[in-house]
C-alpha cells in the first residue's frame, strides 16, 4: 500500500504528451520522485445501454492490473477548472478485475471503452503527489500529475517541465486527435 493518503475523494490532476518518456524518468527521479509500481494496466469502462453514464459525464472503470487484480472506480462529473482535471473519484480494490466487469454486464451494463497502458506510478511524497508515466499501444505517451494543486505546480517546477504543456484535456481528446491526423482509429490495447 502507498505512504501518500489523499484526503479527499476529488482527483485533480493535469496531464501532457511526452516523447521522451527515459528522459521524463529520470527528471522523476532525480528530482525526488520513488517508483512505487509498474503494471500493466487494462481499462474497462462500463454504461447503461442508453448511454446515461456519459451524459451526465460520469465514468464507471474497472481498472484490471497484470495479476489479476483491480480496482472498481466511479468518477463524477467534471468541475469547471481550465486549469485542472477535477472530479469525485470513488474506488475500491477487488481481488478479480474480470469477474467485476461481468458481474457489470450480467446486470445490464456493457463495456463502452477498452484501454491498455503500461504505468509507472512515482510519488513525491512531501508534496503528496502522485506522476504518472503512462505508455500506450498507438497514441504515445503521457505524463500525469495527480494531487493536491500547490503540490502539483511544486513537482512540474522539480521537473523542470513548462506549465504550458499541462492540461485538463482527457485521453479520449488525445483519441481524437489522432483519428482526425491520421484518420483512422488508433489502436487501444495490446491484444494482438
Amino acid at each position: 500500500m502507498s505512504n501518500v493518503e489523499f484526503l479527499s475523494n476529488m482527483e485533480i490532476e493535469v496531464k501532457a504528451k511526452i516523447d521522451n518518456v527515459e528522459e521524463i524518468k529520470e527528471k522523476i527521479l532525480v528530482s525526488g520522485g520513488i517508483l512505487i509500481s509498474k503494471n500493466l494496466i487494462k481499462d474497462f469502462s462500463l454504461d447503461f445501454e442508453d448511454g446515461r453514464l456519459q451524459k451526465r459525464d460520469c465514468v464507471l472503470r474497472v481498472r484490471v492490473f497484470e495479476n489479476g487484480e483491480g480496482i472498481l472506480t466511479f468518477k463524477g462529473p467534471r468541475k469547471a477548472d481550465g486549469q485542472y482535471k477535477i472530479r469525485e473519484e470513488l474506488e475500491v480494490r477487488v481481488d478479480d478485475g474480470i469477474n467485476v466487469v461481468k458481474i457489470f454486464e450480467r446486470l445490464g451494463f456493457r463495456v463502452t471503452f477498452r484501454i491498455d497502458r503500461i504505468r509507472e506510478i512515482y510519488e513525491f511524497r512531501d508534496e503528496k503527489v502522485r506522476v504518472m508515466l503512462d505508455v500506450f499501444p498507438e497514441i504515445g505517451a503521457f505524463i500525469e500529475v495527480e494531487g493536491n494543486k500547490r503540490g502539483i505546480e511544486k513537482v512540474i517546477k522539480k521537473l523542470q517541465m513548462k506549465r504550458e504543456e499541462f492540461t485538463a484535456l482527457t485521453l479520449h481528446h488525445y483519441i481524437e486527435d489522432y483519428k482526425n491526423r491520421f484518420g483512422k482509429i488508433p489502436k487501444l490495447t495490446f491484444d494482438d
